[in-house]
């Protein structure tokens, strides 16, 4: 009788650590999904496209920026923040935002050469000698961040829930230890 209850709590010790290994990685890979920033880095946007962006209709050799607060050269991201994403302060608004001429061998300035709205994703590019058709080659590479659909806006929320597959590893060690120490004890092991 002693061998079968024995049996059963070295059973149930291996397949709780079995188990606990198998799902570990599936329970931090789910918290991560919903507490860290989505990326997007859109292919090229073509500013030579964009109607009226550059001073002529087909933008030739230095062809600028037509006028520095021009709506017609917004670039507009894929992922604009919307409902809640929107109204959440500053927390989900697109951030890290880069953007590069068309071979990415040239980043261009905030303030200097673009104007960030962050909170409706627009990039509106100014007049200056990076943004002319020469320098970006008609096309600008953007590459940001921003908050998915299912992202946790609470910094205390993604706090705890970062910690949760950590108390779950610890949990599934104890069981296991304290199943073994039971077995051992049964022996006269220890």
């Amino acid at each position: 009788m002693v061998l079968e209850g024995a049996g059963q709590k070295l059973i149930l010790a291996f397949v709780t650590l079995i188990l606990g290994v198998v799902l570990i990685g599936t329970v931090a890979t789910q918290g991560l999904v919903v507490t860290q920033l989505s990326s997007d880095s859109q292919t090229s946007i073509n500013l030579g496209g964009l109607a009226s962006c550059y001073v002529n209709a087909t933008p030739a050799a230095g062809a600028q920026v037509n006028g520095t607060n021009d709506p017609d050269c917004n670039i507009t991201v894929n992922y604009v923040p919307t409902g809640w994403k929107r109204y959440d302060g500053t927390n989900c608004h697109i951030s890290e935002v880069v953007v590069q001429n068309y071979t990415r061998t040239d980043t261009l300035v905030s303030g200097t050469d673009y104007l960030l709205y962050a909170g409706t994703g627009i990039i509106q590019m100014l007049n200056t000698t990076d943004t002319d058709a020469v320098s970006l080659g008609n096309y600008s590479q953007v590459s940001y961040r921003y908050c998915g659909d299912d992202y946790l806006n609470q910094g205390w929320g993604r706090s705890t829930l970062n910690m949760v597959p950590g108390f779950f590893a610890i949990a599934l060690l104890l069981i296991s230890v304290y199943l073994f120490f039971s077995v051992a004890k049964d022996y006269d092991i220890i």
